[in-house]
């Protein structure tokens, strides 16, 4: 015989209550949330080097009693309320009944600086955070060249994103007969050599070696080394400022002449 069976009236009510406690609580924290309004920066981008500012400030009319306040970046609380902050960054707190501010200041931002920051608030009547991501592009520490009746050499360092040497001997592009060597530094930056073998059968051209961003589709840096017949140990040309241009293309065309440049004897 086969006996049914149903739920008790107890147990009706136990799962009622549960789920009503589930729905209460779940609008306790939503209101709770929305009654501490935090206000960051959601984009940020620097270039290697600069010091880069992240505010975070708090809006409630109960904040009297903050319990913790903090930004958290690369996998460690960086900066807290009324607390000693990281010794690689700055902190800085405002005191206000209702309107307290966190500020992070990341120092000397390198490409490893790059990503995720988070600030969060637990107060009394609520808790809530918010993001800021940090961007790092158009790093270039320095750069020279060197040719001889032999070979023509570039180099780039300190760079990022990643890049790419591309080599001209007037409208003609030599790229892929060049060797290139990529190195990453404990910083996240890039230090990239490109040689050529120069063509004997025209000695009197100058070459153009140009360091082209695949990320940002233009050129961050560019060096035009004069005749092999010459010789040349030329010095860095110019910064990112007067350089970078943005060509719109992923790959320049063949023939592609880059920015402006000079050189020295």
């Amino acid at each position: 015989m086969i006996k049914a069976s149903s739920l008790s009236s107890g147990t009706r009510t136990q799962h009622v209550f549960c789920w009503v406690s589930i729905i209460w609580l779940t609008s306790a924290v939503s209101a709770a949330a929305k009654a501490v309004d935090l206000q960051t920066i959601p984009k940020v981008v620097a270039q290697c080097g600069e010091n880069v500012t992240l505010p975070c400030n708090a809006t409630s009319s109960h904040l009297s009693d903050i319990r913790f306040f903090s930004w958290v970046g690369r996998n460690k609380t960086l900066c807290k309320y009324d607390g000693q902050p990281d010794p690689e960054v700055l902190c800085e707190s405002v005191t206000e009944t209702t309107h307290p501010k966190l500020t992070l200041t990341l120092i000397h931002v390198m490409p490893v600086h790059q990503g995720n920051y988070l600030c969060k608030l637990h107060s009394k009547v609520g808790v809530n955070n918010q993001a800021s991501f940090v961007t790092v592009q158009d790093c270039l520490g320095s750069s020279g060249s060197f040719i001889n009746e032999s070979h023509a050499k570039c180099w780039f360092n300190g760079v990022y994103p990643i890049g790419k040497v591309h080599w001209f001997q007037g409208v003609v592009e030599l790229t892929e007969s060049a060797s290139t060597q990529e190195d990453k530094d404990q910083y996240g930056q890039y230090n990239i050599t490109s040689t050529i073998n120069v063509q004997k059968e025209n000695l009197e051209q100058p070459y153009n070696c140009s360091l082209w961003i695949p990320h940002a589709k233009k050129y961050l840096s560019s060096h035009q080394l004069p005749a092999a017949a010459q010789g040349c140990t030329c010095p860095q040309v110019a910064r990112l400022d007067d350089m970078i241009m943005d060509t719109g293309l992923d790959e320049p065309r063949p023939g592609f002449i880059a920015p402006p440049y000079t050189y020295s004897h």
